[in-house]
């Protein structure tokens, strides 16, 4: 399943790529195509620190809490049984901190770079202090969005944007003034339209592949019994 959703998110890149790649290297743009910068598309808001005091539980609660560790390794970040989770007490401390579904999310320090778009698993949840939020999407749409951002990480020009000897970060004013190709309406909208059509099938094998976690997790508890 991996296999599959791996083939179309390459697909998805390559349709991107395929209609927008060339204008960023481009000495003249065409008519209705603008370059500007990304906090003039979206909202961009960092997470939250935990309090001092809170420990992440393994038991679930009605609040996960997105990590690092948790985006990157699709499209969607999903609520999967890997995830970790904060009390009430300590919900209503960073309640501020959530992300909706369709956000898209960025990781600045640590392994930085890493993309994903929140799942609707996830609506509602706490986002770390090592990520930020690009939310209120508007002008464009979240999928070209973030397949933007990845064509900016395969040329590396989200590393070109952290700072830092000991520790790298990639800081929240370089992302906001990250220059983003904006197209005209119909040729985002047609862009759109492919994507629906592949987005369909990701996020069936999304849920599938949660369904076998769930089950391999169940049969393993069994088997250990």
């Amino acid at each position: 399943m991996w296999t599959v959703n791996d083939n179309l998110e390459a697909t998805a890149q390559a349709v991107f790529q395929e209609q927008f790649a060339s204008f960023y290297g481009a000495d003249e743009l065409p008519d209705g195509y603008r370059i500007i910068n990304l906090d003039n598309l979206c909202t961009v808001k960092g997470g939250k620190r935990l309090p001092a005091d809170c420990k992440l539980l393994d038991t679930p609660t009605d609040h996960p809490y997105i990590r690092v560790r948790d985006v990157g390794s699709n499209r969607y970040v999903c609520l999967t049984n890997q995830f970790q989770y904060i009390d009430e007490e300590t919900y209503s401390a960073i309640s501020r901190y959530i992300v909706n579904t369709g956000d898209i999310v960025i990781s600045i320090v640590g392994t930085i770079g890493l993309l994903g778009k929140i799942h609707s698993s996830l609506d509602k949840a706490n986002l770390t202090e090592n990520c930020v939020k690009l939310a209120n999407i508007h002008t464009v749409t979240s999928d070209y969005l973030y397949y933007t951002l990845c064509y900016k990480k395969q040329i590396k020009e989200i590393d070109l944007l952290t700072v830092g000897a000991v520790q790298a970060k990639l800081p929240m004013y370089n992302i906001q003034s990250m220059k983003i190709l904006v197209p005209p309406t119909k040729a985002i909208e047609a862009f759109q339209r492919k994507m629906n059509v592949l987005n369909e099938q990701i996020e069936a094998n999304t849920v599938e592949i949660q369904k076998l976690y769930e089950l391999e997790e169940v049969l393993l508890a069994k088997l250990s019994d």
